[in-house]
């Protein structure tokens, strides 16, 4: 059905979902804004994982990369030949295999720590991860599941949320634009949202069609399928509010994703569409050296992931000791089970009428080594330490399990923390 929940960030976000989603509805509170200057290495913070053999393959940086060093000498999949091809504006590499993959096969693909920032800072180490792709190749159409309406502020953003993985060089600001504006086009693909920004402020008051055409595709190349769209393009209508809307984000509690509440139904309505790879915390290199835990993207996975997220933590906070399928409770302490809940809140982050942007909310005055990096960026460098690279500077599983909780509760339920108001800001480029 059709969900258009009360008012948010800066609109009302209408999904297609199965059943009721999140029904919180903020208090207006402050959201202040911090320069973000990358002062540290960039870091992989997402990639391919499930795939199909005729997609091409995706790494997400943190920073601005120097194209120069995006090359097929320093990101490969093992055995199979490459070229490499960079986003710069949502800094993502791609990686299209010369041959296609073979279905239902598993691939090791490498980062190398030759690459660098446009600042000269190389990634701290390689970075290693798994792809595996399915047992038949993708024709399917990608769709729009939802989608900014109603009220939204005029310097935007306008969002609208696809039902997959999307290849970003073809989300532009010609094909996904405010009729009779001009503007910049950016794509999340942790979320597979897309967010338009117009040059100029909308006019308040008044009403505009949004459009996305056809060119976009997917990673193997199929097209936008229109659904309800006129002609070649998908259109909708929004209203640009008379008055500003307050800056909220949502976050929720490992026990309030584990219980039969509203955050427990927003994370049973959109798990397997959000989590369509599965749901991964540290990383996963197959059988390499690295450790995680995986929840496949069914109700088994959903199932087995609520019990872990309130079982009986045993242990103190540590990284993984081995991989896993489907746990249902840890060994490593309390770390994995808020890890896990972050990963949840990056994700549905902009689902079901909750705000956009929880993972670009930047971290600051807490006098740690991630002061400075956004919740994604922090979540990388969480699950590296869970997977067993190491520590970042100047914490212990203890104190990366406290900061993990504090953003967990930042935004609890939609409503500010006193420990957020101070520590987390929206990024100012």
């Amino acid at each position: 059905m059709k969900y258009c929940p009360s008012l948010f960030l800066a609109a009302s976000f209408c999904t297609f979902v199965a059943g009721c989603g999140s029904s919180m509805s903020p208090a207006p509170q402050s959201v202040t804004q911090q320069n973000n200057q990358p002062s540290k290495p960039p870091v992989v913070i997402s990639t391919t994982q499930q795939s199909s053999a005729n997609h091409r393959v995706f790494v997400a940086f943190s920073h601005a990369m120097d194209a120069s060093t995006i090359n097929s000498e320093n990101l490969s999949i093992n055995g199979v030949s490459s070229t490499v091809s960079y986003d710069a504006k949502n800094k993502i590499a791609y990686m299209s295999p010369s041959t296609q993959l073979s279905n239902g096969t598993v691939y090791t693909a490498k980062v190398s720590n030759a690459v660098r920032d446009t600042k000269g800072m190389n990634l701290a180490a390689n970075y290693n991860f798994a792809i595996f792709t399915a047992p038949v190749v993708d024709t399917t159409a990608p769709t729009i599941i939802g989608f900014d309406t109603g009220c939204v502020a005029t310097g935007g953003p306008v969002h609208v949320t696809f039902s997959e993985a999307m290849d970003s060089s073809t989300i532009t600001a010609s094909s996904f634009f405010v009729l009779g504006t001009t503007g910049s086009v950016s794509y999340d693909p942790i979320t597979h949202i897309a967010s338009y920004t117009p040059s100029s402020p909308l006019t308040a008051g008044a009403t505009y069609f949004v459009s996305v055409n056809a060119s976009v595709t997917d990673l193997a190349g199929n097209h936008l399928s229109l659904g309800n769209g006129s002609g070649q393009e998908f259109q909708w209508q929004i209203t640009v509010c008379n008055t500003p809307p307050p800056g909220n984000f949502c976050s929720y509690t490992k026990g309030g994703y584990a219980g039969p509440g509203a955050p427990g139904q927003l994370l049973d309505n959109n798990y397997t569409s959000v989590f369509s790879s599965g749901l991964t915390i540290g990383i996963n290199d197959d059988s390499g050296p690295q450790h995680h835990d995986i929840w496949t993207a069914d109700s088994t996975g959903l199932l087995s992931l609520k019990t872990f997220l309130t079982s009986p933590a045993g242990g103190a906070s540590g990284a993984l000791t081995a991989d896993a399928t489907n746990p249902v409770a840890t060994g490593s302490g309390n770390l994995p089970e808020q890890v896990a809940a972050l990963t949840i809140n990056v994700g549905l982050s902009g689902v079901s009428g909750d705000p956009a942007g929880f993972g670009n909310l930047v971290l600051h005055d807490t006098g740690g080594s991630l002061d400075g990096s956004t919740v994604a960026e922090i979540l990388a460098a969480v699950n590296s330490a869970l997977a067993g690279n190491g520590l970042p500077s100047g914490y212990t599983f203890d104190t990366l399990n406290d900061l993990i909780t504090n953003l967990n509760e930042s935004w609890d339920n939609c409503q500010q923390s006193t420990w957020g108001a101070a520590h987390l800001s929206v990024a100012v480029d």
